[in-house]
């Protein structure tokens, strides 16, 4: 029998690959026919290498990022938790507030992750 997977556990990985910015580390946390929808409303990624094309757009020309989850809920294979990101553009932060949902295969990699965040959570500092 297989044990449980520890998905508070993967939430925190999912933080640290994040703020690591390695794409293909970040894309490699994702099942091949994933669905990411980040944020809620902007079009989908449909498989893991959409995931990697999008994530390559967003940290192409960024100096850092911090990703903070916080308030974790675990149901069956399923994740909620609030997150801070803070993302560094050199001459300016943009600071992020909001939640992810996450669905995990039995394989413990991300089947669908659905962001919910918008403009008006944006912080420029």
């Amino acid at each position: 029998m297989t044990p449980p997977l520890d998905l508070e556990a993967l939430v925190h990985r999912y933080a640290t690959v994040t703020s690591s910015m390695d794409v293909d580390a970040y894309a490699s946390l994702f099942a091949e026919d994933c669905v990411r929808e980040d944020p809620i409303g902007s079009p989908a990624n449909h498989g893991r290498e959409e995931v990697r094309a999008s994530w390559q757009s967003v940290v192409s020309g960024v100096k850092a990022i911090t990703f903070t989850p916080s308030d974790i809920h675990v149901v069956a294979n399923c994740a909620a938790y609030h997150f801070e990101v803070v993302t560094d553009l050199g001459e300016m932060a943009v600071t992020v507030n909001g939640i992810e949902l996450f669905e995990f295969n039995e394989s413990g990699e991300i089947q669908s992750m659905r962001a919910y965040w918008a403009d008006t959570d944006l912080v420029i500092g």
